[in-house]
């Protein structure tokens, strides 16, 4: 579409760069829930085997979901297991969708169960040795 509109704008002004409007693209809103930007809180995210796959930043958080930012690029599985740094808590997460290190996740309500040697390897500084 933008060709086409430096295509008539050419065509019909003198210089192509004064134009009077501009076109503004619009993003549809899947969401029924306002999002809320997180900031600088991290996880850790493994999968349901309990193996870590990579760390992660959380870029805004919504009722049901929230977006995440991988500290390396990594294919996640359909199912992982979140765990946020701040609260200790371990969370089950369906991957909606991923671009790249920009992952959107659907979050179950209640905390995973998970055992107590999991959550110290997770808390420990070196977790993802042993």
């Amino acid at each position: 579409m933008g060709s086409l509109v430096r295509a008539i704008a050419m065509r019909f002004l003198d210089s192509p760069r004064d134009v009077a409007y501009s076109v503004l693209e619009e993003r549809l809103e899947r969401r029924r829930e306002k999002r809320r930007p997180a900031r600088l809180q991290s996880g850790k995210i493994v999968d349901c085997g309990e193996r870590f796959l990579t760390e992660f930043v959380f870029r805004n958080r919504s009722e049901a979901g929230v977006r995440l930012r991988l500290a390396r690029r990594v294919v996640l599985p359909k199912r992982i297991l979140l765990f946020d740094d701040q609260y200790s808590a371990l969370h089950v997460a369906s991957v909606v969708w991923q671009r790249g290190c920009d992952v959107g996740c659907r979050v179950a309500a209640e905390g995973a169960p998970a055992s107590e040697p999991l959550l110290a390897r997770l808390r420990n500084r070196y977790y993802s040795v042993g």
